[in-house]
C-alpha cells in the first residue's frame, strides 16, 4: 500500500536493508514496515475508485444505446 512520509526515518521494507524516507514524499510500504513505524509519521493514501460507466449501443456505426 502507498504512504505518504511525514517526517524523515530510516527503515528497512523486509528486515534485511535500511534505506532513507523523506518526509513530503510517497513510498510503496511493506506491511512489515507499517509495523514498525509510528502512525504519526506515515499516512497511508487513499486510492481513487474508478467507476465502469460503459455505453453499450446497438450498432457501432449508430453510435444508439441500446434498447432494455
Amino acid at each position: 500500500m502507498e504512504y505518504e512520509i511525514l517526517q524523515d526515518f530510516p527503515g528497512s521494507q523486509d528486515g534485511r536493508f535500511t534505506e532513507q524516507f523523506k518526509a513530503g514524499t510517497r513510498a510503496e510500504l511493506s506491511a512489515y514496515l507499517v509495523a514498525c513505524v509510528p502512525t504519526d509519521w506515515i499516512r497511508p493514501v487513499k486510492e481513487v475508485e474508478i467507476d465502469n460507466k460503459a455505453i453499450i449501443t446497438d450498432s457501432p456505426r449508430r453510435g444508439r444505446p441500446a434498447k432494455a
